[in-house]
């Protein structure tokens, strides 16, 4: 009698306990497809600010590019108003 008391109140036992561990093993499957789910984004957004900073350096090559445009050009501006002025100076 002893022995199918313990039986009982280790089945009693054991039935939440394997319910616990089912539901823990579910949560556990449903964090690591999460998990691999961000890390696919992570991946993602990776690739991603590689591609912008490689157009960014583009960008800042071709800036200076412009600005050292603009230099020469601002020179040969400050030629041709010199010369302009002195166009005037010798027409006076």
């Amino acid at each position: 009698m002893n022995w199918d008391k313990a039986k009982d109140v280790v089945t009693l036992a054991l039935i939440p306990a394997l319910g616990w561990v089912m539901l823990t093993m579910r949560d556990i499957g449903d964090l690591q497809a999460r998990y691999e789910q961000q890390q696919a984004k992570i991946m993602t957004l990776q690739a991603e600010v590689k591609a912008v900073n490689k157009r960014t350096q583009a960008m800042e090559v071709q800036s200076a590019k412009i600005e050292t445009k603009l230099e020469a050009l601002g020179q040969q501006l400050t030629r041709i108003e010199r010369m302009l002025a002195v166009y005037e100076d010798a027409r006076d």
